[in-house]
């Protein structure tokens, strides 16, 4: 069932804790050295399970820097970026994929998760649904496609949304590949205006997000997986979302998302029976940088009650 999110202008983007960049550690993931982004549990936290996040593609785990602190009360937050070599694998067999992504989240943090997936991430948490869902506590997906978003790019055409906001995830991943703190100072000012430029196919108001959402955010993100995420996409096999109740999730959707529109609201309520589904108004493919106040408390009650 559908929720329709009141939402306000005055709220877009902006970014709960203005000094998480020095809240958020940094340090090598285990097994391939990436970077994995992470905010201690605060004292007396809900719950000793890890809450994990899950990036969408042209991102890393900073994306979800402006909510991490924001977190920390429901215990430690982990957000690792994911290595493109976890998407490489594509095969029939959803279990192969599943067991390399949970031996890798395993180095991580130990399970039970409690999961955030945004985006691809969240097609990586429903894969891990359907295979372990012994290791998952509860689950919320922020604007995650069902399988079905395969055919749509497939099929799409350069004009219509889902088309645009392809091309530019092609742009935003070129532009974000440096990451800003290689760029020089003189380069800043421009490199806003690109991002703000790419982000016109994902998000309703780019020009309104904080200026600290995108230098700190979208920029810190280090990847160009874009064009590889178009060529994958056209591979993957179409798996069917059957219907999944065995761990309690959460879904929020923006209404204005161009990859998962709000029309295939019906499909996800079939695919997850029972699960609470929080449409957003005015929100487009980053529900966490546009509305973040509105996201974190989707996630906090989800596992809240999931922790009672």
């Amino acid at each position: 069932m559908a929720d329709e999110g009141a939402t306000e202008s005055t709220g877009y983007g902006v970014v709960l804790d203005p000094e998480w960049p020095a809240a958020v550690e940094r340090w090598e993931h285990p097994g391939d050295g990436s970077t994995v982004y992470s905010v201690p549990a605060e004292p007396g936290a809900l719950s000793d399970s890890t809450v994990v996040l899950l990036h969408g593609v042209g991102n890393d785990g900073a994306v979800f820097g402006p909510i991490m602190s924001s977190l920390a009360p429901l215990g430690t937050v982990v957000a690792p970026r994911m290595s493109p070599q976890l998407l490489t694998d594509v095969s029939d067999e959803r279990t192969l994929m599943s067991s390399k992504l949970v031996e890798w989240l395993g180095e991580v943090a130990p399970p039970p998760w409690r999961i955030v997936g945004h985006s691809m991430g969240g097609v990586m948490v429903g894969l891990i649904l359907r295979t372990r869902p012994d290791l998952v506590a509860s689950a919320v997906l922020l604007n995650a496609p069902l399988p079905g978003i395969v055919q749509r790019i497939r099929g799409r055409d350069r004009l219509d949304r889902t088309g645009r906001a392809l091309l530019f995830m092609k742009t935003l991943s070129a532009v974000t590949r440096f990451g800003r703190p290689r760029l020089p100072r003189l380069l800043r000012g421009p490199e806003l205006a690109a991002v703000r430029v790419a982000l016109r196919g994902f998000v309703t108001e780019p020009g309104s997000l904080d200026e600290r959402v995108l230098s700190r955010a979208v920029l810190g993100s280090r990847t160009d997986d874009g064009n590889e995420f178009i060529r994958l996409a056209e591979e993957i096999p179409p798996w069917h979302a059957e219907p999944f109740d065995d761990v309690p999730v959460t879904i929020v959707l923006g209404d204005a998302d161009p990859l998962i529109p709000v029309d295939d609201v019906e499909l996800i309520a079939d695919a997850y029976t029972g699960a609470p589904i929080h449409v957003v108004a005015n929100c487009g493919h980053f529900a966490h940088l546009e509305w973040p106040r509105l996201t974190v408390d989707a996630i906090s009650a989800c596992f809240a009650v999931r922790s009672a």
